[in-house]
């Protein structure tokens, strides 16, 4: 399986599929699997490249804390080991965050930028989640337990209050992710994401953005996609009338079909290619 040593740490990823290169980069201590149910109806026209970011998965587990710009460097060091100039990019959740570091440090190499519940900044709210995140996998809890835990962040009431369909989701997390995340792991992307501020620098973005957010997002509200779409010139925003954070498992055809719109826009002359 292909590895790459990437800024002195080794990352594993997937390269599949024709066409233009789209990389698609995971949530915190999310990795390369979180995009099972998406990455199939895109290979028709995308060559999907997938990763596990450091410190999850199949990739090395660095000391950490982390940075959100190091793990940026990180995806920009694969293009460059996979011989590519620019890509199509999606970025979900901490994944958004990574990806708006691309847009500002290593925007050449971004063509088009889908940010998909991602946030500016933490909030009081958000670090207080995250506190008792992290307490919790400190103390033992395995990757299922805490997604069991986390479900009513993630997920709509249409999910909590239906029973069958909890139980498939319970069942989804159990069968779907055979690498959990070690806390150091964990850790290392987390205080990587708590300490991150992309509010300052988002006004130099120059590339086409489209800020992408379920309405029923409480982990990553409507609120913080509105002000990153106000602060990138020119940005889409689309606020979907369903779904949470967690919306490219609950409703992956609505995430899926607003992503090939955006993507398959004519490009403007003079745009990366």
């Amino acid at each position: 399986m292909p590895h790459a040593e990437l800024n002195g740490t080794r990352i594993y990823y997937e390269d599949e599929g024709d066409g233009f290169p789209l990389l698609l980069i995971s949530g915190l201590g999310a990795n390369r699997l979180s995009w099972t149910m998406v990455k199939p109806p895109l290979l028709d026209r995308f060559r999907c490249i997938t990763f596990d970011n450091r410190g999850t998965g199949r990739s090395e587990v660095p000391p950490g804390p982390y940075t959100i710009d190091q793990m940026a460097d990180d995806a920009s060091a694969l293009l460059d080991h996979l011989g590519l100039h620019s890509v199509d990019c999606v970025g979900w959740s901490l994944g958004g965050s990574v990806l708006q570091s691309l847009l500002i440090n290593h925007g050449d190499r971004i063509n088009r930028a889908v940010l998909l519940s991602a946030l500016p900044a933490y909030t009081d709210i958000q670090h207080r989640w995250l506190d008792a995140l992290t307490f919790m996998r400190r103390n033992g809890l395995d990757d299922e337990a805490l997604g069991v835990i986390g479900m009513p962040w993630a997920m709509t009431p249409r999910v909590m209050t239906d029973h069958v369909r909890r139980y498939e989701m319970v069942q989804l997390m159990r069968t779907a992710n055979p690498e959990p995340t070690s806390f150091e792991g964990f850790y290392g992307q987390a205080e990587a994401i708590r300490a991150y501020d992309s509010r300052r620098k988002l006004p130099d973005v120059t590339r086409p953005v489209l800020v992408l957010v379920g309405a029923e997002d409480i982990l990553t509200p409507v609120s913080q996609s509105v002000e990153i779409a106000s602060l990138i010139p020119g940005a889409t925003l689309v606020v979907l009338p369903r779904g949470g954070h967690g919306m490219v498992v609950e409703y992956p055809e609505d995430t899926i079909t607003q992503i090939r719109a955006f993507l398959s826009q004519p490009q403007e002359a003079g745009g990366p290619v």
